[in-house]
């Protein structure tokens, strides 16, 4: 509270004496997202509408999915996953990714603020129903400590508020992993495997959503959701705020 009320002294100030310059558009602005984008570049984001792939969450014209068995785009395929509804805000580039990237790698954590309530509006989406609770995708003890927060627990904090649905951190993270990002597709899809595990002994809702930031193979997402549906979830779904190109 104390840190708003200053901020609104101080921001008129600053812009003057420093204007912002969004990184996306290259105009100066002083309502935006810090000194990352304009306000209007990030509403601009295009999101993802249904009808969207089950299994990543990316749109697919009107009527892709008519006769089909399951939605799926061509990326996911007919696979068999653990994972079963993901719901992705927008695709990971533009402004979205400059805005993630503050978010997550330049330490700008209170920009959950902005993040999260385009993924609570997600709630509508039919797979929302009934879920039980909100579980954001765990880091390793040492990464949260080198990065001073989580990502995905902010986010997840911040739509619990928003949607009114709990969070609860019902994963943990037993083994150190090679960042994603830093890999090929190959070596990312294994290397989340055994990685995570159930914390605690109650019991495990039937019904759970996770949340994470970035959905690019799923890799991360889809452990996370073998684990919970061998500890006894039988429907487990997963909320991101973007969805990179998955080749």
């Amino acid at each position: 509270m104390e840190y708003s009320r200053r901020q609104k002294i101080l921001d008129p100030i600053l812009n003057i004496l420093f204007p912002r310059r969004c990184l996306h558009c290259g105009s100066s602005f002083t309502d935006g997202l810090s000194n990352v984008v304009c306000r209007g570049c990030f509403d601009s984001i295009p999101s993802y509408e249904n009808p969207v792939c089950d299994h990543c969450g990316v749109s697919l014209p009107p009527g892709a999915f008519e006769g089909a068995v399951e939605r799926r785009c061509g990326d996911c395929g007919k696979e068999a996953y653990f994972l079963d509804h993901v719901r992705s805000f927008g695709p990971y580039g533009g402004a979205l990714r400059l805005a993630h990237h503050a978010f997550k790698f330049d330490g700008m954590e209170r920009l959950r603020a902005d993040l999260a309530p385009p993924m609570a509006a997600l709630e509508g989406d039919a797979f929302w129903s009934d879920a039980k609770v909100l579980v954001p995708v765990p880091q390793s003890p040492e990464r949260e400590r080198e990065r001073g927060y989580n990502p995905a627990s902010l986010l997840a904090g911040e739509i619990a508020e928003i949607t009114s649905c709990p969070c609860r951190p019902l994963l943990r993270k037993v083994r150190a992993t090679e960042p994603q990002m830093s890999l090929k597709r190959e070596e990312r899809m294994k290397n989340p495997k055994g990685a995570y595990q159930v914390a605690g002994a109650g019991a495990v809702p039937d019904k759970i959503v996770l949340v994470d930031d970035v959905f690019t193979t799923g890799s991360t997402l889809e452990e996370c959701a073998r684990v919970l549906k061998k500890a006894g979830a039988h429907w487990v779904g997963a909320l991101v705020f973007g969805r990179t190109p998955r080749y």
